[in-house]
């Protein structure tokens, strides 16, 4: 059930941005960083009843130095037991100098508002900053429907957080974001970029990706206004140059079309898209668009009425939502395996190809000769990935020969599939084209024809077992 509301947003255009906060230098960072170890390793001792305490244990990820040089802002990233650091939004600490040393500030210490407010606007992220006097309230909605997972169908990736944004440790800098914020709010991570497509059909209303890759002062994002109901689509941290030109401003973007790749952009520890519904928004940090996230639920997530929660979140960290299931092994919830969901975004622009050789009725690998000339032509609104030749043998679809990853700039694959590694065929064989596209559509079955294969393999050989559809 919907609650009718009311939407609206704070749609001044991003103002012109002071100069970026100092990265610390290395001997800066260090010093910072000593002094934040020799503080939490004295309150380790004294919050052992937190999870996050025994979970993780707190890397820097980058150090800040105020203009005065008087004031050091450290982000602080998490490690779990395989070494990995979670790809989220840092947790984050302050520093005052104090002579030669520095003196370390949790949120929880009284000093901590007081040096907030005096930091530049811009030195903070947009979830550590006050939300400006225009902003409306959140909209009172029980939840909102018909979003799906921000990756094509078919594919998985990583949840890496969601209630952690507003778990508060301060000892590791968290909350990293304040629960009217990032209720809702999911982090999906993977082991490199990742592309992204539209999770619900929308309109272009700003995007940014100029920022260069990894810049911890520069976030790109992307913002849909929803066709239907009007909320906002948030995502951030996208990849340089990877949002398509022509989504600009005013543009239509239907479920499941690409817009853009994940990255490290701006307030983040590693690779992720951190992704959010709100009903209103205003810029903040160094201009990203920010909200009140609202409740929405997945219709490709099946547990939790459409909420993701990794198993860490639910084994350890308070309950929220009714959201007690997750996707993996609560009895290790941080394994490696944990936490993939598969999305259900079917893709809007699936690629398109076409076989041109061999031709319909061609005689292939003749004599002692097993190899067959393949070609084919494809296209794509981002760009076709990968290519393999099926073919039907004993009544099922089978890939034979490579998977390959090469085509030409016009789209063009060419390959040599060896004949003798599908197994001993002669005569008649139907085969097709299956193709890939940047975003992990799958178009299978293209241009099927019917070739006739020589007798190249006397001695005959066993089929993979790799099934297609």
């Amino acid at each position: 059930m919907i609650t009718l509301f009311v939407l609206s947003a704070v749609l001044a255009a991003p103002a012109t941005q002071e100069p970026p906060p100092t990265v610390a230098s290395a001997v800066e960072a260090e010093a910072l960083w000593q002094a934040y170890q020799v503080r939490y390793q004295q309150d380790l001792k004294l919050a052992v009843n937190d999870p996050l305490a025994t979970l993780f244990e707190p890397v820097l990820d980058t150090a800040f130095i105020s203009p005065d040089g008087k004031t050091g802002v450290l982000w602080l990233g998490l490690k779990d037991y395989t070494g990995r650091i979670l790809a989220t939004e840092p947790g984050v600490v302050f520093a005052l100098r104090q002579g030669e040393g520095w003196k370390i500030i949790y949120s929880s210490d009284k000093e901590w508002a007081e040096i907030k407010a005096s930091l530049p606007e811009d030195f903070l992220p947009a979830s550590f900053q006050e939300a400006p006097e225009a902003a409306p309230d959140q909209a009172a909605i029980d939840y909102l429907t018909g979003y799906y997972l921000p990756y094509v169908a078919g594919t998985a990736h990583r949840l890496e957080g969601s209630v952690l944004h507003f778990h508060n440790y301060p000892p590791l800098g968290y909350p990293s974001c304040d629960i009217a914020y990032c209720r809702y709010a999911y982090d999906f991570t993977d082991s490199g970029h990742f592309p992204l497509v539209a999770s619900k059909a929308g309109v272009v209303i700003s995007s940014r990706d100029s920022c260069v890759d990894g810049n911890t002062n520069c976030t790109n994002y992307i913002i849909l206004q929803d066709t239907v109901g009007s909320a906002y689509q948030i995502y951030l941290h996208l990849a340089h140059n990877t949002i398509p030109n022509y989504l600009t401003t005013g543009t239509f973007v239907d479920r499941g079309k690409y817009i853009g790749d994940t990255d490290d952009t701006g307030y983040s520890t590693s690779e992720h898209v951190h992704f959010m519904i709100v009903n209103s928004f205003w810029y903040g940090g160094d201009g990203y668009p920010w909200g009140y996230s609202v409740d929405m639920r997945f219709a490709d997530v099946t547990l939790n009425s459409g909420i993701p929660r990794t198993c860490y979140e639910v084994e350890y960290l308070d309950e929220y939502d009714g959201a007690n299931q997750c996707n993996g092994d609560r009895l290790n919830p941080l394994s490696p395996l944990n936490d993939r969901f598969v999305s259900g975004n079917v893709g809007a622009s699936p690629p398109t190809g076409q076989l041109t050789r061999p031709v319909a009725g061609a005689i292939v690998a003749p004599g002692t000769n097993p190899l067959m000339d393949v070609t084919a032509q494809t296209s794509d609104d981002v760009r076709v990935v990968r290519a393999v030749l099926i073919a039907r043998i004993n009544g099922t679809w089978r890939e034979i020969g490579p998977q390959v990853t090469n085509p030409t700039p016009a789209g063009v694959f060419d390959w040599d599939v060896n004949i003798c590694k599908a197994g001993d065929i002669n005569g008649p064989l139907e085969v097709a084209l299956k193709i890939w596209d940047h975003e992990g559509n799958v178009t299978s079955l293209l241009s099927p024809r019917t070739i006739n294969v020589d007798d190249a393999c006397p001695f005959g050989m066993s089929l993979p077992l790799i099934i297609s559809n």
